[in-house]
């Protein structure tokens, strides 16, 4: 009597808590055309059955399931199959002689099968305004923490840190790996022969899903980090402090942070020359050109220049700043030999992400009458790009939708005001409108809040970094330190530092010190903002 021949197939089963983009359809057909490509049509015929996997509530997985299913029962993969001897089964019962498994789990768990076909990074998502920068790994398991993949983070949401690590950090443990174990059914046949040719087909399926491409599997992500704060005056001393200690005798703990920044940005209050006729204004200040190499030594990797104090010492002293900074790489930002030069950008790039980082000034006539419209650059004429004189329109021929991340530092608003102008909220946001994707400000000499305008990131102002004589001033002796994780263009860590200035020198402040920014913070978030005047500023 003729013996029956035995089916092979494969049971899909056992998938557990992963989300998978429908793309992960190309790994199966890629498989079975390899494996088409790999046999001979003398081989017996065979029948593959996918089996219908259990519908998970709630779970993500379960559209790419149903997509799967669907293509299957449309036979897609029949005529790609048939070169190994195999079929698609249907609907038919039968027992399953191969299982393939997917499982789930953490990276460092390693519960995830023989063979990784994808790998996501999570991270646990906050509001920025909640006072949090770090969370802990058994916070996220126990359900804590709403956990995103990192493609899904987007305003007004900020990651934190796991246990103090970040992404780029090895050791991150929020990675989600998901693969497949290939396995017989059941104990090993009776018949030698037949068995044989399920493990020679096990082996060969497990060695093909080795080899194929693996598009699902994330690399780790790159995060460039910025670091700025606000308004650095070298003058009163802290020049010969600077030369003397070095970068922490000025800086403090602060110092550590801009050295691990990919790029750290500063305000400079003044010229970087030993030339010049003194301005006719109220304050004016000039730094000794070793400063320039000090800075350098620092971290500090560009400069806005498009300030009131540029100039303080005249066009000898600004075209020294120029010179002297540029001769050792720290690029004057908005100031420039000309309009054009002053609007070019510092450019930098980490991994995949590319910075552009652009200057502008738009600060009020001071009451001594000195205007910085006299000293803005223009077609021919050094000096600072002024929004008030064509600076904006120059900027934005240089932003580019091409997926760089655009930022401006930006110096302009109310001396001594706790909150943003209508004019300065208008200018940043016709900005943001036209492409920069975070604005950090200066001017005011007192730190102000953060905002999400238009979905992209907003400091007011960062108030004072280093400046000597600030003592008992109202918020003059107070400022903010910005760490920030950028991938791409979408804000991933928001790190807020407090600062105390006590007259030259500069350091970490207590935790506690944060609170008028967080206050400020929350109060533009909550209710329409007022000036000094009382106006209302529209909100986006």
């Amino acid at each position: 009597m003729k013996r029956e021949k035995k089916h092979a197939m494969i049971f899909f089963m056992d998938l557990k808590q992963r989300a998978w983009p429908l793309s992960g359809m190309f790994l199966l057909c890629a498989l079975g055309l390899v494996l088409g490509a790999s046999c001979t049509s003398s081989n017996p015929q065979d029948y593959l059955k996918f089996m219908d996997a259990p519908v998970l509530e709630h779970s993500p997985e379960n559209p790419f399931l149903q997509e799967l299913l669907k293509q299957v029962k449309q036979q897609a993969l029949w005529k790609s199959l048939e070169p190994l001897g195999i079929r698609i089964l249907g609907e038919a019962a039968r027992t399953p002689d191969i299982y393939l498994d997917f499982y789930a789990s953490w990276e460092y768990e390693g519960r995830y099968g023989d063979v990784p076909i994808a790998k996501t990074f999570f991270v646990p998502q906050a509001d920025p305004l909640a006072r949090r920068k770090d969370t802990s790994l058994t916070a996220c398991l126990r359900g804590e923490e709403t956990l995103v993949p990192l493609a899904y983070l987007k305003p007004p949401f900020v990651a934190l840190t796991v246990d103090g690590r970040s992404l780029r950090d090895p050791a991150y443990p929020l990675v989600k790996v998901l693969g497949m174990r290939i396995r017989p059914a059941s104990s090993p046949s009776k018949h030698a022969a037949e068995a044989a040719r399920l493990a020679r087909k096990i082996r060969f399926l497990q060695n093909y899903l080795q080899a194929l491409p693996k598009p699902l599997m994330e690399q780790p992500p790159e995060i460039c980090w910025i670091a700025a704060a606000g308004d650095m005056m070298l003058g009163r001393g802290a020049s010969e402090i600077l030369a003397q200690e070095g970068p922490q005798g000025i800086l403090g703990k602060t110092a550590a942070l801009c050295a691990d920044a990919d790029i750290s940005l500063v305000n400079l209050e003044g010229p970087v020359s030993n030339r010049g006729t003194k301005a006719r204004k109220s304050y004016t200040f000039r730094f000794d050109p070793q400063v320039a190499p000090l800075l350098q030594d620092a971290g500090i990797k560009g400069v806005l220049l498009a300030n009131n104090h540029a100039f303080d010492y005249g066009l000898e002293a600004f075209l020294d700043s120029l010179n002297y900074l540029a001769a050792h790489r720290i690029p004057c930002l908005g100031a420039g030999l000309d309009a054009q030069r002053a609007a070019q950008p510092l450019r930098f790039s980490k991994g995949p992400t590319s910075v552009r980082v652009f200057g502008l000034a738009s600060f009020p006539r001071e009451k001594n009458g000195w205007d910085g419209l006299m000293v803005a650059a223009g077609i021919d004429t050094p000096g600072i790009l002024h929004a008030g004189k064509g600076g904006t329109e120059q900027l934005k021929r240089g932003l580019a939708q091409d997926g760089a991340l655009d930022v401006l530092l930006f110096h302009g608003g109310e001396e001594w005001s706790s909150s943003p102008t209508i004019e300065t909220r208008e200018l940043y946001t016709d900005l943001i409108r036209s492409g920069v994707d975070l604005v950090i400000g200066s001017h005011p000499h007192v730190v102000q809040g953060f905002e999400w305008v238009l979905g992209k990131p907003v400091f007011w102002s960062l108030g004072n970094y280093v400046f000597g004589g600030m003592d008992n001033t109202e918020g003059g002796d107070e400022g903010l330190f910005i760490r920030l994780g950028f991938k791409g263009t979408t804000l991933v860590y928001f790190e807020p530092y407090a600062l105390r200035l006590s007259h030259t020198r500069t350091d970490l402040a207590p935790e506690e010190n944060l609170d008028s920014f967080y206050r400020r913070s929350q109060d533009l978030r909550d209710r329409p903002p007022q000036d000094l005047q009382g106006r209302v500023f529209f909100k986006e």
